[in-house]
Order: C-alpha cells, then structure tokens, then sequence
C-alpha cells in the first residue's frame, strides 16, 4: 500500500465530510478547554475522553464509508520496514532527549512518575496523529489535487485545533512562532507517514518529540536547552527523510 496511491481515491466528498469531522474536533477541543478550566483537578480525564471521542469518530467514518483502517495507516503491509524507521527514530530522539541531562547534571524524573506521563503523552498524540495524518490529511487530497496545498490546509487545521490548549498554557515563544511549530509539526508528521504509510512511526515520533521537548524525563532542567536539543532530534530526522527520499528517487531513476 502506498501513500500516493491511496489518496488518489478520494473524491471532493470525502474531502467534506472530513472537513466537517474537523469542525466536530474542534467543537470538542472547545469543550475540552471550558471543563479543564472549570475543573482543572480532572484536566487530564477530559483530555483522554476528548481523545477516545475524535478516534472513535474516525474509525466510525471510515468503517460506514467501508474505507477500512488500513486506509488510515492502521494495516500489516510494510510492518517490518515501518518498525525498523521507527527504532531509528527512538534512537535519534532518545539520544538527544537524554544526552543533555547528562551534559548539564539534570536528575531523572521517578519511574512512578514517567510511566503515567509517557502513557498519556503517547495516547494523546495517538489521537492526534490518527485523525490529521491518518484520515484528514489524506482525504484533503480529494479537494486539493497538489499535494503540497493538501499538506499545507492540513498543517493549518493541525494549528488551529491547538488554540484552545495555547489558551490554556501558552507557549513560552509567542502565538505567531507557536503557528510555525504546530504548521512544521504537522509537515514533519505527514512526511513520516507517506514514507511507508503507517501511522506507527508517526506516533511514536509524535510521542518522543512532545515527552522530550516538554521535559518530562527531568524533575528539574533548563527548558530552552532541553527545547535546543529536542528541536535537533527533529531537525536531525528531516534531513534523514530528505536523504532517504533521494535515495529513492535515484533508484527508480536507474
């Protein structure tokens, strides 16, 4: 199964009904932003049923349009390749997420506390990347036959569903930079995902960079040092893609 392949079937419908999906995220992003500011001791419950909610809805759409999960990254074609970019990317993003503890004497966080944090980040990314890079970003297609203005509404819409949580902690670089990371994010998400079109590596990218950039592994760290070394990883992962890329290309040249 291959990414290019795969969006070719979806039509201007598709690309609707997707887009009205994303109005339905939105409206539940809004609601999850007046609970957790009413009732901030159960912040992180309204952010888990929030999650389940937009996942059970994706799933609910593709499996009545009979699309099948397979459809949003969710298949067996190509595990082994997709497993195999997927350590890769732990170990770039492990190795920069610790190596600065260790420069600058930062103490580790306890297991008790990592495990609850890693579960979450890893299920709230899961619901994020299955419905914008699974399901939206390849139905835009159906409306917006460039591929590069298909990522780019993509990558807005990604943005915008992060207002609410901007408005609830805003990020410390300002609202117009704030736009540039959730638009590059995106970007960097969909490029992982139409290598082997599967979500796994996209999750577990979205994970690592979200768990390390935030400084969950560190009881007490330097944010912007941590913030540098994070932003390495990914910088690091793109020019891998960007090589990776023309490898392929050079290949089905020759």
């Amino acid at each position: 199964m291959e990414y290019k392949q795969e969006v070719q079937k979806y039509g201007k419908k598709d690309a609707v009904i997707a887009l009205c999906a994303f109005v339905v995220a939105v409206a539940l992003s809004m609601v999850d932003w007046i609970l957790t500011t009413t009732f901030e001791s159960h912040a992180t419950i309204f952010q888990f049923v929030g999650r389940v909610l937009i996942i059970g809805m994706t799933v609910a759409i593709v499996l009545v349009k009979k699309q099948g999960l397979a459809s949003i990254g969710c298949h067996k074609n190509k595990l082994i390749p997709a497993l195999r970019f997927s350590l890769l990317l732990i170990i770039v993003f492990s190795a920069f997420g610790v190596i600065p503890g260790l420069i600058y004497g930062w103490e580790f966080n306890r297991l008790g506390t990592l495990i609850p944090i890693l579960f979450t980040t890893i299920f709230m990314a899961a619901g994020e990347d299955i419905f914008f890079v699974g399901y939206l970003q390849t139905r835009l297609h159906g409306l917006f036959k460039n591929s590069a203005l298909a990522i780019f509404v993509g990558a807005i819409c990604f943005a915008l569903i992060h207002v609410p949580i901007g408005l609830l902690s805003p990020f410390p670089y300002g609202w117009v930079t704030s736009w540039v990371i959730w638009i590059i994010g995106h970007t960097f998400m969909v490029l992982i995902f139409r290598r082997h079109f599967s979500i796994i590596p996209v999750i577990i990218a979205h994970t690592l960079a979200n768990f390390f950039t935030g400084g969950s592994l560190w009881r007490e760290f330097n944010f912007d040092y941590n913030a540098d070394w994070a932003s390495t990883a990914i910088i690091l992962v793109f020019v891998i893609l960007l090589v990776l890329e023309i490898v392929k290309a050079v290949r089905k040249k020759a």
